[in-house]
């Protein structure tokens, strides 16, 4: 497997949204939120929501593009 296909495996494996909050430099209730709106693409599995990095950064890019997302949090 190429490092290309991993990384791109690991952008779309399931994350949490405390996990994608401490990735992200948000706030978990933030995401979820975000995600109950349909803002953020996420699903629910039991009563946890989880997303992936790649939904994510998918936002991120989005909030970007409409100028309401600060510069001074980056994605790592």
């Amino acid at each position: 497997m190429s490092e290309e296909q991993t990384e791109s495996q690991d952008k779309n494996r399931p994350i949490s949204m405390t996990e994608a909050a401490e990735l992200y430099g948000f706030n978990a209730d933030y995401l979820r939120q975000l995600a109950q709106r349909e803002r953020l693409k996420a699903y629910k599995s039991g009563n946890t929501w989880l997303t992936t990095p790649a939904n994510v950064e998918e936002y991120i890019r989005s909030r970007q593009k409409k100028g309401v997302y600060r510069d001074d949090i980056e994605a790592d």
